[in-house]
């Protein structure tokens, strides 16, 4: 078995992966940031975007997110995200359903519903779109 590293994406209502993997790459701020078993010690912000988890020498699964923090170490690489969406396990209808439901609330009259509606509905397009 190949070396491995434990990846963990956490957003405030779930723990969305937690698993070993080969090698992971997230969308830094400033660039793609690629983690292999035994990385030096990192703290970068994130962009929204994808990140690629690898093994078996490929792209095993991919996880959208709405930007968020990443630390990596030698053992670990810990995302705290916003928002992320399993692409390979997204429901279209259930996203669709949900983008629908943020939409109504954009003009809401509470301006923190209204900009929280926004930014989940912006994201879950992207989502859609990522999945076609």
């Amino acid at each position: 078995m190949a070396d491995t590293t434990n990846l963990e994406v956490v957003t405030p209502s779930a723990i969305i992966v937690s698993e070993s993997v080969e090698m992971v790459v997230v969308p830094g701020s400033d660039g793609q940031i690629g983690a292999l078993p035994r990385h030096s010690k990192v703290i970068s912000t994130l962009d929204r975007g994808m990140v690629d988890i690898f093994n078996d020498n490929k792209v095993s699964s991919q996880i959208m997110i709405d930007g968020g923090i990443a630390e990596i170490n030698e053992t670990t690489v810990t995302i705290l995200a916003e928002r992320a969406e399993k692409i390979d396990k997204a429901n279209k209808q259930v996203l669709e359903e949900k983008l629908l439901a943020f939409q109504s609330q954009e003009n809401h009259n509470d301006q923190n519903i209204a900009e929280l509606a926004t930014k989940n509905s912006s994201f879950i397009k992207v989502v859609l779109d990522e999945i076609g």
